[in-house]
């Protein structure tokens, strides 16, 4: 499978590749923006809609406390008339006279109001109902009250304000008020008040809540139904509580409930004085309806960005990779045996250093293919000039050991041993590998500064300081030989009568060798040292391969060791010089 898309991988262009990437993350921003852009600003709405509607539903439940306490105060407003509040409370049967006095007052306050239809006083000591009924014309006396006299009395009992709101069946009632009437002393009833409120005070209500799909519910302070605008969502078979296990609260506090299947933001209001509660039902629906035009607009002008964040990713793109392209067939052209530069490509600094490095090497490929034709035909020559050499050096130290013995013959022994020591230096240069034990090594120098002391006489003083166990450790050859010389010769030709050259070598800690050679020399000024290390970095690069001298020795380091090696130079001009070579410990 990997291997399927790998290789599907690489036979789609690059270009493609960036722009479906591309594609894929502006697509995913645009949604994510424009999608969270349309939940804030129906939130927002949402969040509106509930602030609104609960400003207007506190004003709407202050007017219906102060429309029922001014029922509560028609139905006390008898006790204020001392005579009629005598026949109230009075506990012998009252006479007809009393009877047409009480029928004569209720009269008088039926008719100060016009949003009642039925108006009844029920006397709990007498047990008699006087009042009106919508099918009657006049006050009448009732033996038998049109309504559950006792049922009412504990409602009212039950409620601070002595009186209860309760549902009426009849379609053209508002409510049924009850409101009882007692005596200061033990708060005992003596009549009960029952009001069939019309609906001329409810359409004022709903001329709030004309004109949109909401639903008005107002229960009492029970929770019972008493109104519904809106019968088939919610209605006195209904209970508050179903509805409430399907309450949701959104992100900005609002609350929403689930009715057949549908959700309605739902804003609550409950009276502090008569506990009425007022709920509105809002449909999220008609809240999506109307938010409908602006979030089409808003995903209209989504699918436009999107699509121009389209054509300039593909401008961009194609523009970006076309110098790819071009450098992709020069490469299949070098491919081919064509090396020749062609004209550096711009359009970033990536771009124009790539095209930059491909122009050199194909120069640097066509310099090795002129060089590897040269080396074909100087190998030849080499092979030929190999062989030659190779008897030189045997003949020349071949003829050392006849001066040598010629020498020893005629007695003279310091001629024989500088004879002797000058071909062992010459059969350790032609014999030993490139890296040497110490002691071989040392052996070298000691021969080639005996004929130096034989050429110079006093004016050289040498001392070696080591131990034997590091005798075994491995190090290039000719390497303290080289330092040596190096001492002498600056030493030497500086003028100085004599010179002092200490060799000291040591083990450090971590694991490394410390090869010193300290002579009194001239020393080495600060311009020459800077020199010499030029030489070094210079002898590294393929302009002025190996070099001469130390600068060849520094090239020799780096080339057999894997190891970090270092050669340093501490010199002071006029006093002394001193050349470290640190060495990692091989055995």
């Amino acid at each position: 499978m990997k291997r399927k898309i790998a290789y599907l991988v690489n036979h789609i262009s690059l270009w493609i590749q960036l722009s479906f990437f591309m594609l894929l993350i502006v697509t995913a921003t645009v949604f994510m923006l424009t999608y969270r852009n349309f939940t804030s600003i129906r939130d927002l709405t949402i969040s509106n809609q509930f602030s609104l509607s609960s400003s207007l539903l506190r004003l709407e439940s202050e007017n219906l406390d102060h429309y029922i306490a001014d029922l509560a105060y028609f139905c006390i407003q008898p006790y204020y008339d001392s005579t009629f509040t005598r026949i109230i409370n009075q506990k012998t049967p009252v006479s007809a006279t009393q009877l047409d006095y009480v029928k004569q007052q209720m009269f008088y306050y039926y008719y100060t109001r016009n949003d009642i239809q039925e108006y009844e006083l029920y006397l709990i000591n007498q047990d008699i109902s006087i009042g009106r009924t919508k099918s009657q014309e006049h006050i009448t006396i009732q033996e038998t009250p049109n309504f559950d006299t006792r049922q009412a009395s504990l409602l009212c009992s039950e409620n601070q304000m002595n009186h209860a709101i309760t549902s009426c069946s009849d379609s053209g009632v508002f409510f049924t008020y009850y409101h009882s009437l007692f005596q200061a002393k033990g708060r005992v009833q003596q009549a009960v008040v029952r009001l069939q409120i019309d609906t001329s005070y409810l359409k004022q209500i709903l001329k709030n809540h004309t004109g949109n799909s909401n639903t008005l519910v107002i229960l009492n302070e029970s929770g019972q139904f008493i109104f519904s605008s809106n019968p088939s969502l919610f209605s006195a078979k209904h209970h508050i509580s179903e509805i409430q296990n399907t309450e949701n609260t959104l992100k900005s506090g609002a609350k929403t409930v689930r009715i057949q299947g549908n959700d309605y933001l739902v804003i609550k209001e409950v009276s502090s004085k008569s506990g009425i509660q007022l709920i509105n039902f809002i449909p999220l629906s008609s809240i999506d309806s109307a938010f409908g035009t602006i979030s089409s607009q808003m995903f209209i002008h989504g699918f436009l960005i999107w699509f121009i964040i389209l054509l300039v990713i593909y401008l961009f793109v194609y523009l970006l990779t076309l110098p790819l392209k071009l450098l992709s067939a020069r490469m299949q052209q070098a491919g081919s045996g064509d090396f020749h530069t062609f004209p550096e490509m711009h359009g970033s600094s990536e771009i124009a250093e790539l095209s930059s490095s491909f122009n050199s090497m194909l120069s640097h490929i066509e310099q090795l293919i002129q060089q590897n034709y040269l080396a074909q035909i100087s190998e030849k020559n080499a092979r030929l000039t190999a062989l030659e050499a190779q008897l030189n050096p045997h003949f020349l130290y071949n003829t050392l050991q006849a001066i040598s013995t010629e020498a020893l013959i005629n007695d003279q022994p310091k001629i024989h041993q500088m004879i002797t020591s000058l071909a062992s230096n010459l059969r350790y240069t032609i014999k030993a590998g490139d890296l040497v034990p110490l002691s071989a090594e040392l052996q070298y120098l000691s021969d080639y500064v005996f004929l130096q002391q034989t050429r110079l006489d006093d004016a050289l003083h040498f001392n070696i300081e080591t131990t034997p166990e590091l005798e075994n450790y491995l190090l290039p050859k000719i390497s303290l030989q080289a330092l040596v010389e190096n001492s002498i010769i600056h030493g030497i030709n500086s003028g100085k009568e004599r010179i002092q050259i200490t060799v000291s070598i040591k083990k450090l800690s971590d694991d490394r060798l410390r090869i010193s050679v300290l002579d009194n020399g001239c020393g080495i000024s600060l311009k020459q040292q800077e020199k010499l290390r030029n030489d070094f970095h210079m002898a590294m690069t393929a302009q002025n391969p190996g070099g001469i001298g130390l600068a060849n020795l520094y090239v020799r380091l780096h080339l057999l060791y894997s190891a970090p090696t270092d050669l340093q130079i501490h010199s002071e001009e006029g006093k002394y010089t001193n050349i470290v070579l640190i060495l990692p410990c091989v055995d």
